[in-house]
């Protein structure tokens, strides 16, 4: 369904920022074990869905497809709140997105305290290279929104919090964020399968944010009000963000 080449690809277009895309291009080949391995991980331990390099990708495509509607829409990030430059933020969302889960690779449980310990030193590089001046700032927004990814940790910035939600959106054809058996039929399997399509929209002025589902069957709502509602209400952007569910002929509507 999605490739590395083609959603590498896609971000670049997303970024429209030559030097960040490469640095960015670069640290996911040289970390690329990593992903490997944390998707090893919880497949075969944990016995769930991907969280590999389609995910990493994924995630970032999505965060910066976020952050492009935001931005349209005046919604000033965390970075420019502080008095930096817009492309902080694309650093901030893009390397968080790219490493919020690689501490899956010393366990699921507080997996994102792992994954802000582990790339710290990966984190304080890149930022080093981007950044000559304020780089400190910029590592630790990064690592902020890798720590906040997850839905148990409430979010403190909008770069975090578009991560956040990004996250929450990988739930396509079995892709869920829910933990579930594969060889087990429940509400947690049948919700995560009946998920077809999800895509990130503008919204309009009071709900910048429009997520559109396609859905087999109403199974598909557990799956968002169990992952993906309880993370955008973590964010601080709860209440910009519309979810448009389509099941069949009906359509439901609901604003987070």
């Amino acid at each position: 369904m999605y490739t590395e080449e083609d959603l590498l690809r896609e971000i670049r277009e997303l970024m429209e920022d030559d030097e960040l895309y490469q640095m960015y291009e670069r640290a996911f080949r040289e970390h690329i074990y990593y992903f490997e391995t944390t998707n090893y991980i919880v497949l075969n331990i944990y016995q769930f869905n991907d969280h590999g390099p389609i995910h990493v990708l994924l995630t970032t495509r999505r965060a910066l497809e976020l952050l492009k509607i935001i931005k349209k829409f005046g919604i000033e990030t965390t970075a420019e709140k502080l008095g930096k430059p817009f492309r902080w933020s694309k650093f901030i969302v893009a390397f968080g997105a790219l490493f919020h889960d690689v501490g899956n690779m010393i366990h699921r449980i507080n997996h994102y305290e792992f994954s802000a310990l582990l790339t710290e030193p990966i984190i304080d590089k890149l930022a080093r290279e981007f950044e000559t001046d304020d780089w400190l700032l910029l590592k630790a927004l990064t690592l902020n929104a890798i720590y906040t990814h997850d839905e148990h940790v409430p979010c403190t910035t909008i770069e975090g919090s578009l991560v956040t939600i990004a996250d929450g959106c990988d739930m396509e054809a079995g892709r869920s964020r829910l933990v579930h058996k594969k060889d087990r039929v429940d509400i947690h399997a049948v919700s995560a399968l009946a998920i077809e399509k999800v895509e990130i929209r503008e919204g309009n002025e009071e709900q910048p944010i429009l997520i559109e589902i396609w859905m087999k069957h109403l199974a598909g709502v557990f799956q968002v009000d169990e992952i993906l509602t309880k993370k955008v209400k973590s964010s601080v952007l709860s209440g910009k963000v519309r979810i448009r569910i389509y099941v069949g002929e009906e359509i439901m509507e609901k604003v987070i």
